[in-house]
Formats: structure tokens, sequence, C-alpha cells
């Protein structure tokens, strides 16, 4: 049976009214709203509605119109007071299975401002709703990295609940791809991190899921009872009945995998009846596997009327679920097997029924019966494999599709970009510090030339100012070069640190230049065989401007990065002639417009990919080479950020241009 918790645990693991430490208590949080609506506003007062409301919100998750009403009041809320944090929370409220960009969009803007404050309980909700993103579209192993990343911060921060409950999400990532021993030892890794914390819930839900994987394995079913027992002990502890008719699920379908039928009746009875007692979301789905067990209860009890009750009940709902509840081409697959299973079952009990009916002097008129019977029975098999086969072909290639593309996300662009950096820093600050030491050694010699001269009887004036000359020319060189190496740690520095969101007047010529010089060093420390020319065409009357010059560094640097790695993929064609080439230039425009160009001559693009190229998550470069995140940061920190404009102007096979326009006023 497919089993709510492993939804739960993998697509829902944002939904904190699940896995929360205390039960939401609706009537309770809107007592103290009312209390909070009466009070004088104030700071502290707004930020403890922001909370409530949120609770309020994932309250009515699974209402469609409640949900989407309290969400709405939570954000303009927090955003009304400037509580960062609420807003943070309030963006991870609106996920969509069904609108992946919007929410990857939602989660980016929550993710940002974790960065900002630093908030590290709040950047592991954001690592964790990746990875619900990832899960959703069953690529399961980037699922994986990001609910590892999400153990790793929790851990870290001593959230302890946050930690045991990733290594669940884990372990269900890798049940999903069909790999049990692997999610073994995460459920028990889960199991035992739990026990050392008292960690309650997550221990029961690791016992329960150890005990679904069991109860699948030969040999280990007395095992699997005894896990699920003890996990529904806790679940009865703790209140929680939709995981506790889980556990009792589990146990019924052991028992009726061991044909102990009156064993299993109970429990599978008392788990349909809380599912249909709580009127859970999956209530459809749950009911039908339910139908389908009590039917092979009953038919195992000898009861055929009851048997046949469940099954025709099982089979209307397998046939709404795929009219109207079937969304994709693996579902449809699987449910045609099972449909067409059902209809095997129910043939072979009215075949049966009918034998027991009939008589012996209405033998050959049955033959005749069960002839058509079976005849239109080979027919609807033969027509539904090749439906069946048409439809795996198309899943295949969809799957082989999915397989190519790759989407990957950085904790953080900033310090990704300063790791590129690093090469051609090193390579820049070793110039100023040759010339440093240079002129210090030339400097030692002069001093003791001009020792030697002061000791002789019979100095030389015009030789001592000379050589004090050049001792003063010494010290200006050292002292312009030092400030040079220092110029360039500084720039480092404030490249990784935390931006404070201050816009200061920069110039954005220097900061163009260092980037474009630091960036072709940074990959020709990389990679020796990367060759190309370079040019600045600086406006020198440009004015400095107010931005803020860490976010304007990483854009231009994404774009600089981005032109060198398309003149590099041209040049490994081998095109006679080619010469490659990145320009940056600056312009101030009539209308109080400064205009960044970052020109190449590199692969270019098609109008199909320019058209998706600020999306988040889409990436033209091999898998392992981009994360899909670079250009969408810089379109929002341009647009967003700075009340500007990036645009973009592609020719397949001639190059790129990206052109940022900023208000100087």
């Amino acid at each position: 049976m497919k089993k709510t918790a492993i939804l739960i645990g993998l697509f829902l693991s944002i939904c904190w009214e699940l896995f929360a430490q205390r039960p939401i208590n609706i009537d309770s949080l809107r007592k103290e709203l009312d209390k909070l609506d009466r009070q004088k506003s104030s700071f502290s007062r707004d930020t403890n509605k922001v909370k409530i409301l949120f609770e309020i919100s994932t309250y009515h998750r699974l209402n469609t119109d409640s949900g989407f009403y309290y969400k709405n009041l939570t954000l303009e809320l927090a955003q009304r007071i400037k509580w960062q944090k609420g807003v943070a929370l309030a963006y991870l409220e609106y996920y969509d299975g069904n609108n992946i960009p919007k929410w990857s969009e939602n989660v980016q803007k929550a993710f940002a401002i974790a960065l900002k404050i630093n908030d590290v309980s709040l950047q592991a909700d954001c690592y964790g709703q990746f990875a619900a993103i990832y899960a959703t579209q069953s690529n399961y192993p980037l699922a994986i990295k990001y609910f590892s990343l999400t153990y790793e911060l929790t851990l870290k921060s001593k959230d302890y609940f946050g930690a045991t409950n990733a290594l669940n999400n884990v372990a269900q990532c890798w049940l999903q791809q069909g790999n049990k021993p692997k999610a073994l030892t995460f459920f028990k890794k889960s199991l035992a991190l739990a026990k050392h914390h008292n960690q309650k819930l997550v221990e029961a839900m690791s016992l329960s899921n150890i005990g679904s994987i069991l109860k699948d394995s030969a040999g280990f079913e007395k095992q699997a009872i005894e896990y699920t027992e003890y996990s529904n002990k806790l679940f009865r502890m703790l209140k929680r009945p939709l995981f506790l008719a889980d556990g009792l699920a589990t146990i019924g379908e052991t028992y009726l995998k061991k044909k102990e039928y009156k064993k299993a009746l109970p429990y599978i009875l008392e788990a349909s009846n809380t599912y249909k007692k709580y009127n859970w979301a999956a209530k459809t789905e749950v009911e039908d596997n339910f139908d389908a067990s009590l039917y092979g209860i009953y038919k195992g009890l000898n009861q055929p009327s009851k048997a046949l009750f469940h099954l025709e009940k099982y089979n209307t709902l397998l046939d709404s679920l795929l009219k109207s509840e079937v969304k994709t081409q693996q579902d449809i697959v699987k449910m045609q097997e099972e449909k067409i299973k059902m209809q095997e079952e129910k043939i072979k009990i009215a075949y049966q029924n009918q034998l027991k009916q009939y008589t012996l002097w209405a033998g050959l008129g049955m033959v005749l019966l069960i002839a058509l019977i079976l005849y239109g029975n080979n027919l609807r098999e033969k027509k539904a494999k090749n439906l069946l086969r048409e439809q795996k072909e198309k899943v295949e290639s969809t799957l082989s599709q999915l397989k190519s593309t790759q989407a990957q996300l950085i904790q953080s662009e900033k310090l990704a970009s300063l790791g590129e950096l690093t090469a051609g820093i090193a390579h820049e600050i070793q110039n100023p510090l040759n010339f440093v030491n240079n002129f210090s050694e030339l400097s030692v010699d002069l001093v003791k030339e001009l020792k030697e001269e002061i000791e002789k009887p019979k100095q030389d004036k015009e030789y001592i100012g000379e050589l004090f000359d050049d001792l003063g020319q010494n010290q200006e060189k050292i002292n312009h070069h030092g400030k040079r190496a220092s110029s360039i740690v500084k720039g480092m520095l404030e490249h990784s640190r935390t931006s404070t969101g201050e816009r200061v007047l920069t110039d954005i010529n220097k900061l163009a230049d260092e980037y474009l010089r630091l960036s072709y060093l940074g990959i020709r420390a990389k990679d020796n065989n990367f060759n190309s020319d370079y040019q600045t065409d600086f406006d020198e009357n440009l004015p400095k401007i107010a931005v803020i010059p860490q976010d304007i560094g990483r854009v231009l640097l994404n774009l600089v990065n981005n032109a060198f790695w398309a003149v590099n993929e041209r040049s490994k064609n081998g095109e006679a002639g080619y010469e490659p080439k990145v320009i940056i230039s600056t312009e101030l425009k009539a209308n109080s417009q400064l205009l960044i160009a970052i020109k190449d001559n590199g692969t270019g693009m098609s109008k199909a990919t320019k058209a998706k190229i600020f999306q988040p998550f889409f990436t033209t470069k091999p898998t392992g080479q981009g994360t899909g995140l670079g250009l969408s940061l810089a379109y929002d920190i341009v647009t967003k950020g700075h009340g500007g404009t990036i645009e973009c102007e592609s020719v397949e096979g001639v190059g790129t241009e990206f052109i940022i326009q900023l208000s100087i006023v």
C-alpha cells in the first residue's frame, strides 16, 4: 500500500502542522488573534500576529481558498512591519506542486532573506523545500542532496526534531527509488538519533516505516509487526490518529500476507474508519487501498458477497482516479495495470459463482458462456497490453529526456563566485608584492651605499643627494604597490562579506575592470588551455553611482564568466580564423541612464533559449557546470534590487550581448 506517511515525509516535509511538537488548536489561535487585535499596535504585537496568522495558514493548507487568504494576510503584515523573517516564512507557505517555477521562485526569495539575516533555521527550511521540489519531480538524487543539507544545518543548530525528520526524508527518497537496504539504513539512523534526543514523534515514524519495509520482506513479518506495534503505542500516546491508522494498516496487511484473515480484519477496519473520521486529504487513494485489502480478507474468509462489494467499490474509485486525478504517464501505466488485475479477479469470481449456480444439464450452455467470457477477456487483455506498451514507451522517452536535464542549487552564489575569483586574485596580488620586494631590496643596497659615503673623510654631497632621491622614490613605489595589494585584499573581503543592502557611491568603470581581469585570471588558473582576448571601452566621464557594490559585482562576474565560457566553447569547434573576444563597455546616456554592456563573439543562443535564460533552474551548460540560478539572481538584483533593466541580444553562432541599464539619479 502507498503509505500516507511516505507522501508526507517526501513531498510535504514542510507541513509543520503534521510534524510540529504540538497539534494546532485552531480555536485557541483565533482567540489569541482576537486578543492581539484589541491591543495597541507595536512591533512586538505585530510580529506575534504574523506568527499566529502563519499557524492559521498552516492549519488551512489543505483548504485552497482559506489557505491563500491567510497566506496573503501573513505576507502583507510581515512586509508592512518590515519583519524579514516573517516575510520569508510567508513565502515558504506559497508552495504548489502543480506550479514548480512559481514554487521555486518563492523559495528563492525566502532563501535570499535567510542568507541576508544569517538565520540557519530558516536556511534549513529552505533547503527542505528545495529538496521537496526535486522529490516532486522524481529527481531523488538531488532531493537526497538537499535533505542532507537540511540535516547538517538542523544538527548544527541542535534542532534534533528537524535533523531526525531530515534523515527520515532521505530514507523515503531511497525507498521511492526501490533501494530498501539504503532506506532501512537511514530509517535506523533516524531512529537512533530520535531515541537519543527524546524525539518521540520521529521515533514513532521511523519505527512505522521500518515495519512497513519489513512487511514486504519474506521471513521478516514477525519483526514488522513488532516494530509497528511499538510505533502505534507511541502514536496513541502522542494522539496522532492518522499516523496510527497507517500503522494499523501495516499490521493488517502483514497478517493478510500471512493469510491470517481473522487477525487482519480488525486492523484494516479501524484504519479505514480513522481516515473516514478525519476526512483526510488523501482519503480517496487510501480508501481504495483499504477496499483492495478488505476484498482479499473477505475472499479468504469465504464471504463472497462482501468480497464482491469491496471489489466493485475499488473499481468505481479506480475509474474515478483514472478520469480526474491521474497527472503523469507513470500513474496512467500503473493504474491501467491495477485495473486489468482487478478485472481479471472480478471475472474469476463471477466464473466461480456461475459454476455453483448452474446444474449439469446446462453444461453445454456454460461451456459456451465461459468461452465467450474468455474470448472477450482475451480481446480486452490484448487491447490493454497494446495501450500499456504505447504508454510505457512514452514514459521511457520522457524519463530519458529528464535524465539529460539537471538543476542544481548552491548555498550561496556569492561564496561560489569568491571561489572562482581565488586563483585570479592570487595572480593579481603577486604583481604588487613583487614590486614591493624588489624595491625593498634596492632600498637596502642604497642605504648601505649612503652609509659608506657618509663615513668617508671627504664626502660627495651631490652623490649623497642622489642616493637620498633614489631612496625616496623607492619608498614611494613601495607605498604605491603596497596600497594596490591592500586594495585587492579589501575588494576580496568586500565581495565575501554579506551584503548590508546599503547603497554606496561606486566607480562602475573600476568595478567592471576589476571583475573582468579577475574572471579571466581565475579561468586561466583552472584551464591552462583557455585563451581569449578581452578589452574595455569605458566612458571616462562616468560619474559615481549609488549601488550595492557586492550585488552589482556578483552580476558582472556572472555575465563575464558566461561570456568567457561561450567563447571557449566556440574555440573548441576548431573554427578557422576564429579569435575569441570579450568586450565590456560603459556609457552615460542623455536621459541620466548608465549603460553597462558585456559582449562576446561566442556560441550565441537561439530565440527559444534566449526566452528562458532568466527563468530559475534553466541552464544551457552541461550537467554539473551550471546551477541555473546565476542569471535569475542577476535579473532580480538589477530589476528588483536597483530598479534597472537587463536585456539580452544574441544570434546563434555569432555572439551574445547583455545590456544593463541603471539610473544615476
